[in-house]
């Protein structure tokens, strides 16, 4: 059997399945910021934003956050795209035990 697809109706179904099983197109986060309570929800559940600044952010003082230490009234940048793939590329070295 042999099923002709047109490319717009190939391209939606493939986002489909892509959508479906989990996969973020690449575009969507890059040059995307969030603050720190987005990054630990996204990226340490079920740890908070205390613990990701205590045991990842001054730990490691990874180049992709912006303002590591903003003081009162200030709030840090964190560019997306690369803490996802610094999260995954070192995701061992992190202690996720630590209280």
């Amino acid at each position: 059997m042999q099923v002709a697809l047109d490319e717009t109706s190939m391209i939606e179904l493939i986002d489909q399945v892509m959508k479906k099983r989990g996969y973020v197109p690449e575009e969507q986060i890059v040059g995307r910021t969030i603050n720190v309570q987005e990054f630990a929800k996204k990226y340490c559940k079920p740890h908070g934003q205390a613990w990701v600044k205590r045991n990842i952010l001054y730990v490691f003082k990874p180049d992709w956050v912006s303002n590591i230490h903003p003081g009162r009234g200030g709030k840090m940048t964190i560019f997306e795209y690369p803490a996802a793939i610094w999260m995954n590329e070192h995701r061992k070295e992190i202690d996720w035990d630590a209280k």
